[in-house]
């Protein structure tokens, strides 16, 4: 009898302790957005990598809307 006992309580012991091993993992890195830049021209939003910066400092979505603006300037 003494033997089902100890087996039970090692069985019970192991069924609670199973679910806090799980809870350790950490979860997932969270990726950061990319920054997005309105174009000064037409207003369209594009990420900044793909914006080209004009000599004023206004953003630009390509090298038409650029030449554009720095022609009326």
């Amino acid at each position: 009898m003494k033997f089902l006992l100890i087996l039970f309580l090692g069985w019970l012991i192991w069924r609670l302790l199973r679910p806090a091993a799980r809870i350790k993992t950490p979860p997932p890195p969270e990726h950061g957005g990319e920054k997005m830049l309105v174009c000064a021209h037409c207003g369209v939003y594009a990420p900044e990598r793909e914006m080209l910066r004009a000599a004023s400092g206004r953003y630009y979505c390509s090298p038409e809307h650029r030449a554009i603006e720095e022609e009326s300037a």
